[in-house]
């Protein structure tokens, strides 16, 4: 018993060879995807003019040192991890990279941001834009060369 091949129009046919995902659950998802992401970014821009309202920027921190440690460690374990699969020439030292760049990046933000006026606050951009900015772009460089290896 032999079936019948399904309708297959020569235009349709041709569209499914050059786009074979055209209309597959992975297209599909990621199209869902993708709209859920974008409404999270809307509902965390108003989140963030909720918190500029209410805080007036002024925020009471506990636990002010484990964070910085924790951030500083996270620094560590990407640097880490990046320079030991460069050495081995992986192709996730993109991803490691990418996360050691953000890092240093939040990192510099932070430091210029929340550091007492004078003499705290020139060191803290000095550092940002002799160390910090300039790994991070270097990182952000290596993540993109080892998309290609």
């Amino acid at each position: 018993m032999s079936k019948t091949p399904p309708f297959d129009p020569p235009l349709l046919r041709a569209a499914r060879l050059r786009f074979p995902l055209l209309g597959s659950p992975l297209v599909r998802s990621r199209r869902t995807v993708g709209g859920v992401l974008i409404a999270l970014a809307v509902l965390l821009a108003g989140w963030i003019l909720l918190l500029g309202a209410q805080t007036r920027g002024q925020v009471e921190v506990r636990n002010w040192g484990v964070v910085w440690i924790g951030m500083d460690l996270a620094q560590v374990a990407g640097l880490a991890v990046s320079g030991y699969l460069l050495l081995r020439r992986s192709r996730l030292v993109s991803l490691s990279a990418a996360a050691a760049a953000t890092l240093l990046l939040l990192d510099a933000w932070f430091d210029v941001m929340t550091a007492a006026g004078g003499a705290e606050w020139y060191t803290a951009l000095a550092m940002a834009l002799l160390v910090e900015l300039p790994a991070a772009c270097g990182l952000a460089l290596l993540s993109r060369i080892a998309l290609d290896w």
